[in-house]
């Protein structure tokens, strides 16, 4: 006997599945809720007379996003069996499918997508009770100017090799086979509206009676629908309003942890800069101290002259310099027309020339420039009692 499988996807659950992939930020997983249907079809042609065909249609109504990636299985592809319990406790019944959303990529399921579909089909086979399980591939890809998305899908699915397939899709309102003939949908024997109709036992009431009693049972079973669905509107407000406060406790709680960080961090960095100090200044105690020699001499020819103002001598002659200052700057003679000045003898004082030197005109020193001869001038130096240094600078004259 020869067996055809075929999804069937209306347009509404084709535009479900779209709009949640291209909310998602990147990759996306979800299952697939629907029914399977199968049938067998004889076919009579002039060839053969009789030609019996196993039909399988597997209809996809809904689809049923995950909030994220990887929830279901290891990385090695490894199904979590706790974990589908735990998500699909009442619905396990109605899937059908899985699908796998990535985006610019190639639709073409990895060796780990294999496993999972294997995995899955081999999970929800006692439900089923038989190798039905499907799985859907999507991709999409946009335009430079992000003006165009174009969506690519296929459907697959793990033979009775253990091979994976390619199974052919029909979606309503994009595109109908015009050859061969056209079957209307068939609902499954577990179906709601099948159920009340076997409950109502039309088959054995008149007409009136029992077009009257299937609008009651109806009606009696949408009541009961609508109840469990605002049960479950009220237990997602609720779990939504418990994220939401155990959201703003999480924030108090990383904004005190975040301050406490802050303030240890500042006590550690002030800590560390006091040490800093005090190390410096146990540095500073232990080096000796260095002693300038001009300072020195500044600071004795500043008691010099003020001990000399206080006994009235307010001006005096070139022979009267103590002996302690410093040497008028010599002049060293060059030639009979010019002389240099020896401004670094002027910065010594005359303790500190060798007793062995015998050059009294040092001629060894680091600055020396020309001056005009002005031997037969005869000048008075006017000494200033207001001496004034500045650093290593020599007294001003």
């Amino acid at each position: 006997m020869a067996y055809t499988e075929k999804v069937s996807l209306s347009g509404t659950a084709l535009s479900f599945l779209l709009y949640e992939c291209v909310n998602s930020g990147c990759s996306q997983e979800g299952f697939l809720v629907g029914d399977i249907t199968s049938q067998i079809t004889n076919h009579i042609s002039d060839s053969q007379s009789d030609n019996a065909r196993l039909d399988t249609q597997i209809v996809i109504r809904t689809v049923l996003p995950l909030p994220s990636v990887s929830l279901f299985y290891f990385p090695t592809g490894r199904i979590k069996e706790e974990v589908l319990s735990e998500l699909l406790s009442n619905t396990a019944k109605e899937i059908v499918g899985w699908y796998k959303y990535r985006k610019n990529t190639n639709i073409k399921p990895t060796f780990r997508d294999k496993l999972i579909a294997k995995g899955l089909q081999k999970y929800f086979e006692k439900y089923h009770g038989k190798k039905t399980f499907v799985t859907c591939n999507l991709t999409n890809r946009t335009s430079s100017a992000a003006s165009t998305h174009t969506f690519t899908y296929r459907f697959g699915k793990i033979n009775c090799f253990d091979m994976y397939e390619y199974i052919e899709d029909v979606t309503g309102n994009l595109g109908e086979k015009v050859t061969g003939y056209k079957r209307a949908h068939q609902l499954p024997a577990n179906c709601v509206f099948n159920k009340i109709v076997k409950e109502t036992n039309v088959q054995n009431t008149n007409t009136t009676e029992a077009i009257l009693s299937i609008q009651e049972a109806v009606d009696v079973r949408l009541m009961m629908e609508a109840k469990i669905a605002a049960k479950n509107e009220s237990t997602i407000r609720e779990l939504q309003a418990e994220i939401k406060q155990m959201t703003s406790i999480l924030t108090d709680k990383q904004s005190v942890e975040l301050y406490a960080s802050y303030s240890k961090m500042i006590e550690e960095e002030t800590q560390r800069q006091k040490a800093d100090m005090v190390k410096a200044c146990a540095e500073a105690l232990k080096a000796p101290q260095k002693l300038d020699m001009m300072t020195i001499n500044n600071l004795k020819n500043m008691a010099s002259t003020s001990s000399q103002s206080a006994q009235g001598e307010s001006t005096a002659g070139v022979d009267d310099v103590p002996s302690d200052r410093n040497p008028s700057p010599c002049l060293i003679t060059t030639s009979p027309t010019k002389q240099i000045l020896n401004y670094a003898a002027a910065l010594k004082n005359r303790s500190d020339m060798p007793s062995t030197s015998k050059d009294t005109t040092m001629s060894e020193d680091l600055i020396t420039f020309d001056v005009e001869d002005r031997r037969y001038i005869k000048k008075t130096i006017v000494l200033n009692n207001d001496v004034k240094c500045f650093g290593d600078s020599s007294p001003e004259y």
